[in-house]
């Protein structure tokens, strides 16, 4: 029978100050923590390749049919994610902080122009990740949603760089605006509320990193972002604050070294 998340005990509510590493390997570093956390952020290696997360950013999703699942810590739209992101790319003018200059940013559930700002983007495109189903979402409505939003930019370090529009030329595979990959549901969905396929991440990893590159996640939710970085031959940081989720990406992200390491020993 497979397990809910959330069937662990005795688990802390609450992250300590600076998180907690439950995994790190060549591969991957898993840390229990809140993305807020200056001490977290301080954690990241400087000059990495890829920012790719889905935070929650106010949908406060609930659905009477998972009811195996809580609300998302943060989930309220009370938490200013463009600004928490802003700190995770690093302070303008500095080459030695954040993610690497002229390298992508794709967020879930932002528009380009709410973006743009605070993470210093330039190139700026929206992308629809087409489900290929139907969400549940509000049943008294005629539309049920069935794709999410994504933002994908540049981040450019200096503003001259965004100003001229730099970054249109960085991507590694040129393709559409929208990815269509399907999204489980109903019964399907039991690791976590909002999970994007693994298929979907490793899309958006191929296309904006190289081998070796690192990507990074600070809402990781159930870990399919790293799961696609380590199965596309990259490495992963990783941050989620709900201790249940942070040890199943663990096992997630484990189970794809096991595979990546299976591979490149063929």
């Amino acid at each position: 029978m497979t397990a809910t998340a959330h069937e662990t005990l005795d688990l802390p509510l609450t992250p300590p100050p600076g998180g907690q590493v439950l995994h790190q390997s060549a591969r991957a570093t898993v840390i229990w923590g809140d993305a807020q956390d200056s001490a977290v952020i301080a954690q990241v290696p400087a000059g990495y390749g890829l920012l790719a997360t889905d935070p929650p950013y106010g949908a406060n999703w609930r659905s009477n049919y998972a009811k195996n699942f809580e609300r998302l810590a943060g989930d309220d739209g009370a938490v200013d994610w463009p600004a928490i992101l802003a700190e995770w790319v690093g302070p303008e003018g500095t080459r030695t902080q954040g993610m690497a200059d002229k390298r992508h940013v794709y967020v879930f559930g932002y528009r380009p122009e709410q973006l743009a700002g605070p993470l210093r983007l330039s190139a700026t495109a929206g992308l629809i990740w087409d489900k290929a189903n139907t969400s549940m979402g509000n049943l008294s409505l005629p539309w049920g949603p069935g794709h999410e939003v994504i933002t994908f930019g540049a981040h450019y370090k200096r503003r001259s760089g965004r100003a001229a529009g730099g970054g249109q030329l960085t991507a590694r595979l040129r393709q559409g605006s929208v990815l269509r990959v399907l999204r489980p549901n109903a019964d399907a969905v039991t690791r976590h509320p909002t999970e994007k396929p693994w298929q979907l991440m490793a899309q958006l990893i191929e296309s904006s990193t190289v081998r070796g590159d690192l990507v990074v996640d600070p809402c990781a939710g159930s870990g399919s972002t790293g799961v696609a970085a380590v199965l596309e031959g990259r490495r992963c940081f990783l941050v989620e604050i709900d201790r249940a989720y942070a040890e199943l990406a663990v096992r997630r992200v484990a189970a794809a070294e096991r595979i990546a390491a299976q591979i490149d020993a063929a």
